[in-house]
């Protein structure tokens, strides 16, 4: 509903109906799920059903959901306006496939899910439109419903009460030019901008008077106490009718009731012009029907270009209802159309509802979801886990992946190694302390500086681990932030992207440079991101790094910087040609970066790799710089994928888990889906180096039990 004007509801008041939508949606479900058979096929309609995918989701975990919106969907300045948006968002997001009558309404889902969840999306072969959300792929279609021709046919064909209400218009027509508006009685049919378009037709062509009449049908809504609803916009179109009549008498016939099936097809077979000027409007048939009740007259029609069908049925003109004298144009333009005009576009137009019925809609949707899938079982992954599956208590199911990581693999696998290097882009875990605003909203949890510290502490004091933090960050942004951490001379570090290096075991203020840099290039690309900074609001460019600038918009309107940033991703790269630098463009920023500077793991693993190798390697990384690295992982594990044991002589495989984070897809073998998950697994390391401990312990008192019974 929406908000009147005026001071805002108390939060009270807006948890409690949120609460109650949340309970409503479960009601809904209870019934499904009492009956719900293994991938059985799952259709929720309309905007009161939101969460349902979500709640269903988590209970029916092989169900197959799609979502069909017959509603427009609220751009998304409009969206963003909801207190419960990202929830509303992330449970829709649980459908295998969401439904649009038409793309305008898809994009504005897309730029909700683009703006307030991060998501990227892209187009698919075949029409469809795909979203990557934690690892569920979400399918949008956009496809307007037809209706159920041969059955309104033979209802119009054989129903006597056609006939006979033909002749009572006819006799009300008397001979005019029928201009037909037929809409539901509130503001967003544009009722009253109807009326105003036919005063501007009187006034421009006062040929027409006394040769066109409008019928006005306006059927009432009412609430659930059966009251009318809208009155004072009810009050305002009566008004309006009676000044048309008290200049131009008769021009107007005002019906404000729901005509019968007869009447109503009669109606529309004796109209000329069918007008619709409607301000925003999702699913809307009458234009349908009126061309299947138009075999004689064949009549046109101008429709709003806010209207879901506006694009859809051929020959409709498409005008800007608050346009009044381009709209009034349209009409009189369709009352003088030629015969044999007529005669083609009714033909297309009566082609497309016959091959496209509710029947024909149904059936590409359901055929649809069914190829979708499919295509998941010939990938190989566990459908009964198919979805991010979060519903009302947050409860997150994870593992819907094939690629997803599972850390009791990368458990055993560090517990069986005798050397271990584990790579982390310490980035990762930095930006949401550093940025705690995006992660304000939601289910994330933020992890205190503190914990990341003691965390990485003790991994790197365990015997046998290399523990290596990359980051894009100075060495002296890197010093500020760890401060005073003990132990920190232990932990190898990489700062600016792998440019300059602290080994593990050396001082904290001995740094190594990989390579002199030629900086000749700085000036120019300096000067081409400063010209996109100044035009773009928000974006700032970080010229701190010795062998790498970056323009940064993560602060703009995400869509006008992702479109800068493609632009100067192109300019850059013509400029640049002949300097020894690579361009990369992010997810926020477009960086330029010297040739052969990378993420460090290249370094790193030739440098292991010359002092025996290790036989264990996590990688964690989560942005597009990161692909280099992971590339390097994978190559050393293709070519060492067994190596001798230092304390004998038998063979270890060599373990390696290279693992983007919530970046998909990827070169990397396993995927987690947020930084959460990633302290997860590493806490879970350190409780691996507990439990040996205990182990080794237990070994020890045992064997010293044993030599004092043998005394």
């Amino acid at each position: 509903d929406a908000t009147p004007a005026g001071p805002r509801s108390p939060r009270k008041e807006t948890t409690s109906k949120w609460q109650a939508y949340n309970l409503v949606n479960l009601h809904y479900v209870q019934p499904l799920v009492e009956r719900f058979n293994d991938g059985d096929y799952v259709l929720v309609f309309d905007m009161d059903l939101m969460m349902v995918p979500s709640i269903v989701g988590s209970r029916c975990r092989s169900a197959n959901i799609g979502y069909v919106f017959n509603t427009p969907f609220p751009s998304s300045d409009i969206f963003r306006m909801l207190p419960s948006r990202k929830e509303l968002l992330r449970s829709l997001l649980n459908s295998d496939m969401i439904h649009f009558q038409c793309f305008t309404y898809a994009r504005h889902f897309l730029t909700c899910c683009s703006r307030l969840l991060g998501l990227e999306y892209h187009s698919m072969r075949g029409g469809l439109v795909q979203v990557n959300f934690n690892g569920h792929r979400v399918h949008i279609r956009a496809s307007h419903v037809g209706m159920d021709t041969s059955a309104f046919l033979e209802n119009f064909q054989r129903d006597p009460g056609v006939v006979e209400h033909k002749a009572l218009w006819k006799e009300k027509i008397a001979g005019r030019h029928v201009v037909l508006g037929y809409d539901d009685l509130e503001p967003m049919s544009g009722i009253t901008l109807k009326l105003t378009a036919l005063t501007s037709l009187a006034r421009l062509f006062p040929s027409i008077l006394g040769n066109v009449v409008m019928v006005l049908v306006a059927v009432p809504l009412r609430g659930p106490d059966g009251r009318l609803v809208h009155q004072e916009y009810a009050q305002r179109v009566e008004q309006m009718v009676n000044q048309v009549n008290s200049t131009h008498p008769g021009m107007v016939l005002y019906y404000q009731r729901r005509m019968p099936f007869a009447e109503r097809t009669a109606l529309f077979a004796s109209s000329d012009v069918l007008v619709n000027s409607s301000i925003r409007h999702g699913l809307n048939l009458v234009p349908f029907e009126f061309v299947m009740c138009g075999s004689e007259k064949k009549g046109g029609f101008v429709v709003s270009e806010f209207l879901g069908c506006s694009r859809v049925l051929p020959g409709a003109v498409r005008t800007n209802p608050w346009r009044d004298e381009d709209m009034a144009k349209a009409i009189h333009k369709l009352l003088l159309v030629e015969e044999h005009q007529k005669d083609y576009w009714h033909q297309l137009q009566v082609a497309f509802c016959t091959n496209n019925t509710v029947a024909t809609w149904a059936e590409n949707i359901l055929t649809d979801m069914q190829r979708i899938r499919q295509t998941m079982l010939d990938m190989g992954e566990d459908v009964s886990r198919a979805g991010c599956r979060v519903g009302i208590a947050k409860q997150t199911h994870k593992e819907m992946s094939k690629n997803y990581l599972k850390v009791e693999q990368v458990y055993k696998a560090y517990s069986d190694s005798e050397t271990r290097l584990i790579v982390v882009d310490i980035d990762l875990l930095l930006r949401p302390i550093l940025h705690p605003e995006k992660a304000l909203e939601g289910s994330s949890v933020l992890v205190s500086r503190n914990e990341i510290i003691k965390c990485l502490q003790n991994i790197a004091a365990h015997p046998g681990n290399i523990l290596f933090l990359l980051s894009s960050s100075t060495p002296q942004e890197l010093r500020s932030w760890f401060g005073d951490m003990k132990g920190l001379d232990k932990i190898g570090l990489a700062g600016e992207d792998g440019y300059c290096y602290k080994w593990p075991g050396s001082p904290v203020g001995r740094w190594d440079i990989k390579m002199e840099v030629e900086i000749g290039w700085k000036d120019v690309a300096l000067g081409l991101m400063e010209q996109y900074t100044q035009r773009t609001n928000g974006s700032y460019v970080d010229d701190e790094k010795t062998a790498s600038l970056t323009w940064h918009w993560e602060r703009c309107n995400p869509d006008f910087g992702n479109l800068q940033g493609k632009e100067l991703q192109n300019h850059l790269k013509e400029m640049l040609s002949h300097f020894p630098v690579r361009i990369i463009k992010g997810k926020t920023y477009v960086r330029v970066r010297h040739e052969g500077v990378t993420k460090g793991a290249l370094v790193i693993i030739k440098h292991y790799n010359t002092r025996g190798g290790v036989d264990f390697i996590l990688c964690l990384g989560d942005d597009v710089a990161d692909t280099d690295m992971f590339e390097v992982i994978s190559a050393y594990h293709r070519d060492a994928q067994y190596r001798y044991a230092s304390t004998s002589e038998t063979v270890r495989e060599v373990k390696v888990f290279p693992c983007t984070v919530g970046r998909q897809p990827s070169v990397a073998s396993y995927c987690l889906y947020c930084a959460e998950e990633v302290f997860e697994l590493m806490s879970g390391l350190f409780l691996q180096i507990k439990r040996a401990a205990r182990v080794n312990s237990m070994v020890e008192l045992s064997s010293v039990f044993s030599r004092g019974s043998s005394v």
